[in-house]
């Protein structure tokens, strides 16, 4: 690099120089030019010998230290330095067991230890981060190479020990054995709630932890501001030149930042960044531009700017009064309308997330006019006590309120905006009060594009084991799916063969589909029925060890409820909440018999080798139910909707659940999907789509089969 330096400041003299006597314009196109010349040609070697490296420690050094010779896994990596060098995007399918962490840190590290600049990894969840961590120091020590490594969890796992001293008073420390137990063990060690053995109920945590972080305000106000892990972490993040370990969360609010030239929450310097589990990525820019309103957020931020108002006058007071009812009027009809869809739902066996805006009625329309009024009166009458040092500021409380009325402008025109509008509930609040307004931008590919794949200096390595939907000739346009929902700009991408797992899934592992059941949406009744039927059937073959997965929670707790009634030989265990997720799995997983029933998060965030699970049972192919986001899609994709939206959801989400069962070499097992339409029978136009997207190519009809297969291949080995 001071080669270069130098180089530069020869061309600068040597052109100064020239430009005295007129004759610059020539010499410096050449000397911009050799310049760029060689460091193309210094580029292209150093990528030569980083691509020799990486070739030749997968070829010797992992093979002398035990791994296997995965030929997927190394020609992933040989792909991900060919992008590095040629300054492009890659995109990489890995299949379950190819190693892909491997395959991106081998030649990342590399990268760094040349170029000495910060590399970020980006995931989905925090198991995840911590196997990068360990993946990363092993990989390190084989190397012989170190560098400073950061793992950036969210705040809210962080103690501050300053909101810690606040809630821990005297008096309630001796209120129970318990506080004691926590303040001596906090007050001894730690920093993240995983540093104590000892369990920290939920409401004591989120008292104590890290909340809405303020770096200016930590280091004016905070005695422990030096200490504090969280503070010391975030200083790092911008500062350092070795490898952040964050999730997509993180990374997505970090490159909003820089795409809108904010100040950014990582190193600007960062050379390379890393999206593992990337199939999340379009929710997780999604979510980053989505707001929403409440019934108390609107109405805290009514009151809280009217108090710029010197002094209520009786015209100000009332319009203060109509708006407070209004809001009330508005979210009254918009838990209506969530309700009306409840129960329509509950008819089908649906679960609903996000519920429909119907119908946007004149209250509303009333209620944006009101607020406009007030909004404006507090703003002009703050401006005219601007002088008063004594008067609070009120700047921050208007622009909300202002805010808010754009939202609702927005929504009343819902038809013709640039936005999605839904409902949700807050299920910690009942009625009016946990009635939330949201809405995000229709484009989300466009933003996701912008923030993500503009710089063409910042290559993007993108990969997970489920993001093609679909097999065709020409591989990349399995990837049409993912690749429209993101904007990935394919001329300035490296678009890759997806890389098949290395696992015998001919041989140890076989799907098993039903032909003879009801349709699990037009005959749901009887489906249920018949359904719990079969699972019984299915569940004396592996003697449990299953894990059923289900789309709608509505479905799991009935059929959880009528197999408590068979008196089944095995603990049938439910899911529970996510704050318990990890005590259902560890009881799953030590109660080798026993039946787990899952949605949501259980279809591609758990992870149980060995004998717990030989089975996974797939209730329904995993459709997406049809809501706001879903329907723009439909509207984007010229009347074919099905096949280009609903079924490459369902495919990726079928083969993330799939892919639950077979997590090792060593693993045998069986996949029973109970809904018939995938069966040899069915004229779904997608039947056929879907065998060609799975990976276990071994399948059957026959009860008898598999019956067969589990206990010649899976039993033996249990």
């Amino acid at each position: 690099m001071k080669d270069s330096s130098n180089e530069c400041m020869v061309s600068y003299k040597v052109l100064k120089l020239l430009k005295e006597e007129g004759d610059s314009v020539y010499l410096w196109q050449y000397d911009k030019e050799s310049f760029f010349r060689k460091n193309q040609v210094e580029r292209k070697a150093k990528f030569k010998k980083i691509g020799e490296d990486v070739f030749s420690f997968f070829q010797d050094k992992a093979i002398a230290e035990g791994f296997e010779d995965r030929e997927g896994q190394w020609e992933m990596s040989c792909e991900i330095v060919d992008g590095i060098r040629d300054k492009k995007h890659v995109l990489v399918e890995a299949g379950v067991g190819i190693g892909k962490s491997f395959a991106y840190i081998v030649p990342v590290l590399y990268y760094n230890k040349v170029y000495g600049k910060p590399v970020v990894i980006a995931t989905s969840t925090i198991a995840l981060q911590e196997q990068l961590i360990h993946d990363i120091d092993k990989i390190m020590d084989m190397l012989n190479y170190d560098v400073e490594v950061l793992i950036a969890k969210g705040q809210n796992h962080f103690l501050c020990k300053k909101r810690f001293d606040e809630y821990f008073t005297p008096k309630f420390i001796q209120e129970k054995e318990e506080h004691q137990i926590i303040y001596e063990a906090v007050s001894r060690f730690g920093y993240e709630k995983a540093d104590w053995s000892i369990p920290i109920p939920d409401g004591i945590w989120n008292r104590v932890n890290v909340k809405e972080y303020n770096p200016q305000f930590c280091k004016d106000k905070c005695s422990y501001c030096s200490s504090c892990h969280y503070h010391n972490l975030r200083r790092k993040m911008i500062y350092t030149d070795g490898i952040i370990v964050c999730n997509q969360d993180l990374l997505t609010v970090n490159m909003n930042k820089k795409a809108n030239y904010r100040k950014q929450l990582m190193s600007e310097d960062v050379g390379i960044i890393v999206i593992d589990e990337v199939h999340n990525l379009e929710s997780k820019v999604r979510s980053s531009v989505t707001s929403c309103i409440s019934l108390n957020q609107l109405k805290d931020s009514m009151y809280e700017a009217g108090k710029a108002v010197n002094s209520f006058d009786i015209s100000f007071t009332k319009k203060m009064e109509q708006a407070d009812a209004l809001i009330d009027d508005v979210f009254k009809s918009l838990l209506k309308q969530m309700d009306e869809q409840d129960r329509k739902a509950a008819q089908m066996g649906q679960d609903i997330d996000r519920y429909y805006v119907r119908n946007i009625d004149t209250n509303f329309v009333r209620l944006k006019k009101l607020l406009d009024e007030i909004q404006f009166e507090a703003a002009m009458s703050f401006g005219d006590f601007i002088g008063d040092r004594n008067r609070k500021n009120f700047d921050e409380e208007i622009e909300m309120l202002e805010d808010n009325v754009a939202f609702l402008a927005s929504a009343i025109k819902r038809n013709n905006s640039e936005d999605i509008f839904w409902l949700e509930r807050d299920n910690g609040s009942r009625g009016i009060m946990g009635v939330r307004l949201y809405k995000c931008p229709k484009e989300v590919d466009k933003i996701t594009r912008n923030i993500m794949f503009s710089d063409s200096d910042l290559p993007v390595i993108l990969t997970s084991a489920t993001i093609t939907s679909g097999k065709n000739e020409d591989y990349i346009k399995s990837y049409a799916y993912f690749i429209n929902n993101t904007g990935l700009p394919i001329d300035n991408s490296l678009i890759c063969e997806p890389k098949i797992s290395p696992f015998n899934y001919d041989e140890h592992a076989m799907i098993y589909y039903t032909e003879h059941l009801p349709h699990p949406t037009k005959e749901r009744g009887k489906f249920i029925e018949e359904g719990v039927k079969e699972i019984t059937k299915l569940l004396q073959i592996s003697n449990g060890k299953a894990l059923i997965l289900f789309t709608a929670k509505t479905d799991m707790y009935e059929v959880y409820n009528k197999l408590k009634q068979e008196n089944l030989p095995f603990e049938i265990i439910m899911q529970k909440g996510n704050s318990k997720q990890s005590e259902t799995l560890e009881k799953f997983r030590n109660d080798t018999n026993s039946v787990l029933l899952g949605t949501g998060s259980y279809w591609e965030g758990i992870n149980i080798e060995g004998v717990s699970l030989s089975h996974v049972i797939i209730f329904k192919l995993p459709f997406p139910v049809r809501e706001p986001i879903i329907d723009y899609k439909y509207e984007q994709s010229k009347g074919d909707g099905l096949m280009k939206v609903s079924v490459p959801e369902m495919v990726i989400k079928l083969k993330q659940g799939i892919g639950r069962l077979i997590r090792s070499e060593q693993d045998r097992g069986i996949v029973s999907i109970v809904d018939s339409r995938v069966g040899d029978q069915s004229k779904a136009p997608y039947r056929k789509l879907i065998g060609e997207s799975l990976t276990i190519k071994n399948r059957t009809s026959s009860i008898e089969e598999i019956t067969k297969f589990y206990n010649e291949v899976v039993e033996v080995n249990l």
